[in-house]
């Protein structure tokens, strides 16, 4: 399926933004009835019912993505698009959305939809989940009851850092340039093996067989996973979305959803993303195995 990688109501020519008519009228309609009282699910169905994809491929339509059309500023004008609705259509209908996202229900804000779908342990490989807290406000811990430790973080330490890795393409997108050449890609497996690598590595008493057996599974997995004829025109697509957009201060879930395959949590809380085109970015120093400590005979 074909990711977005610039907002509904917008199209490409000649290297320009330009207004996609058909999608502008939907957006504006999109507006008008959720100013009118009318809920993310009512306004889904009627996209739906009139044809028009929110993406190449499928007529698919359902509230989150009505609920990121509707925090999108772009559509004022910012960020040299062309404006679609008034800033005062956007500012009444930002409100009204506040309203509505009180402490009970913020699980289903865009921005918590966008990282529950992501979120995973670094660790195990685990979904991570988010768990309310009426003491001391919502957590996010790995499912994975058996895994160890039993890492806990809050929304504001999740959010700061992934706003933080992805200002930090949006200000150098053509980093991918050389991370393309120096990052390998990761699935789960392939992280939880590195994890068990390092783990055996840091032993005194370190089992070189087990670790050799580790790295031969690891570079097994590796290779089945080389990139493949798609990953170039998915690197394209990133840094295209990434050239065009500003440095934000909040989660942007539309950013996250056309870049970002998976929002890593590391057993030291810090967070790693997974793009699309399967290149790890991360803000901590790259990790050097050393050798194993030679045993005493």
């Amino acid at each position: 399926m074909k990711q977005r990688y610039i907002p509904f109501g917008y199209r490409l020519s000649g290297g320009s933004i330009i207004t996609h008519d058909t999608e502008a009228d939907l957006l504006r309609m999109i507006f008008n009835r959720y100013l009118a009282g009318e809920s993310y699910s009512q306004i889904a169905a009627e996209l739906e019912a009139s044809g028009v994809p929110y993406r190449e491929g499928t007529s698919r339509w359902n509230k989150n993505i009505v609920g990121r059309i509707l925090q999108n500023r772009k559509y004022t004008g910012n960020d040299n698009y062309p404006s679609l609705i008034a800033e005062d259509d956007f500012i009444q209908s930002a409100l009204l959305q506040q309203e509505k996202y009180t402490r009970k229900d913020i699980r289903t804000a865009p921005e918590i939809t966008a990282l529950k779908k992501k979120a995973v342990c670094g660790e195990c490989g685990a979904t991570y989940e988010r768990i309310p807290d009426s003491r001391f406000g919502e957590r996010w811990k790995c499912k994975n009851t058996e895994c160890r430790p039993m890492v806990k973080i809050t929304d504001a330490h999740l959010s700061a850092q992934v706003v933080s890795l992805l200002n930090r393409m949006i200000q150098n997108p053509r980093e991918l340039d050389s991370l393309q050449i120096v990052k390998e890609l990761h699935n789960l497996e392939i992280t939880r093996l590195t994890n068990e690598i390092n783990r055996e590595l840091d032993k005194p008493d370190c089992n070189e067989g087990l670790a050799r057996t580790l790295i031969m599974a690891r570079a097994a997995i590796q290779y089945e996973h080389c990139p493949d004829a798609l990953l170039p025109e998915k690197t394209r697509r990133i840094k295209e979305t990434l050239e065009n957009h500003a440095s934000i201060t909040e989660l942007d879930p539309e950013l996250i959803l056309q870049t970002v395959d998976a929002v890593i949590i590391q057993p030291d809380s810090t967070v790693f993303l997974k793009l699309i085109n399967g290149m790890i970015i991360q803000n901590t120093e790259e990790r050097s195995n050393p050798p194993c400590k030679q045993q005493n005979a």
